[in-house]
């Protein structure tokens, strides 16, 4: 397996532990973000909605309050002298309200009209056009809130669309590298613990088959016997029938690869001395 495409980790049940549960891990992050992202794009769907219908009534309202700021002029004559020798505190203040979308802090402006504040053109128009100064008050006052209104929605719209963006971005991070990752290093870690239960699982029958060979040559060998000088041609014929045998047995166990030493010629027959192979059982343990 290619090692680019997993995590350098060594193949042990503590690390297939730890795999499992950091996937768990991942995966409920996994589904939080997506949570997160439907909410994210839901809130921002109304936005837009309300910053388009907001914008049109925009439009609407500034037309109608510069034409009432015409007819004042119509009627008046130029007032801009009038206008900015009075100025004095606003009567309209912007408040932030913070808002917490899905773990995105955004902020909502709202306009409020300040009631402490005097009205320093009460007594504008009073001698003449005060209905058409009226209107035109009226009018932009009104053109104010929607201003405030929209640029609350925009900046909303512009925050959730950067967080929406960044959300997506995890959310694909986790799903294309993290997540594959993961799988295929629980992969890895399977095949090789599975590789070792096999090598030891052979490992163990060949050291069972040695113990049964040693075990079977150990019965075959000569028990020695002690007693006279004149019994021991009595015994010689089952100890070297014995011999005989063992020397078969090891023939057949341990196929003589060595060349041959020498040769006893009886009877016409040539039989060739083999050197038997002497193996532990640590020869096996590979």
């Amino acid at each position: 397996m290619n090692t680019d495409n997993r995590y350098p980790v060594t193949a042990s049940m503590f690390m297939l532990r730890e795999i499992t549960h950091r996937q768990e891990q991942v995966k409920r992050g996994y589904q939080l973000l997506r949570r997160k992202a439907e909410a994210l794009r839901i809130r921002g769907r109304q936005a837009a909605a309300e910053l388009a219908s907001t914008q049109a009534i925009l439009g609407h309202t500034l037309r109608e309050a510069y034409i009432s700021l015409a007819a004042i002029k119509f009627t008046n004559g130029e007032t801009n002298a009038l206008v900015l020798e009075n100025i004095g505190q606003a009567q309209i203040r912007v408040q932030r309200i913070s808002e917490n979308i899905s773990g995105v802090a955004t902020v909502s402006l709202q306009a409020v009209e300040d009631s402490t504040v005097g009205d320093v053109f009460r007594y504008a128009g009073l001698g003449a056009g005060g209905h058409r100064t009226g209107e035109a008050k009226k009018a932009f006052k009104e053109a104010i809130h929607i201003l405030v209104k929209f640029a609350s929605l925009r900046n909303t719209c512009i925050l959730l669309d950067e967080a929406l963006r960044t959300t997506f971005r995890k959310i694909n991070g986790i799903e294309k590298v993290i997540m594959p990752k993961l799988r295929n290093t629980e992969v890895y870690i399977l095949m090789e613990m599975d590789e070792r239960e096999r090598e030891d699982f052979h490992r163990l029958k060949m050291v069972k088959a040695k113990k049964i060979q040693n075990q079977a040559i150990a019965k075959l060998r000569p028990e020695p016997r002690g007693g006279d000088s004149g019994d021991s041609s009595v015994s010689n014929g089952p100890s070297s029938s014995r011999i005989r045998s063992l020397d078969c047995l090891t023939s057949i166990l341990y196929p003589c690869t060595a060349p041959i030493a020498n040769s006893t010629e009886s009877e016409g027959d040539v039989k060739p001395t083999c050197y038997s192979h002497h193996w532990d059982d640590d020869d096996l343990l590979f």
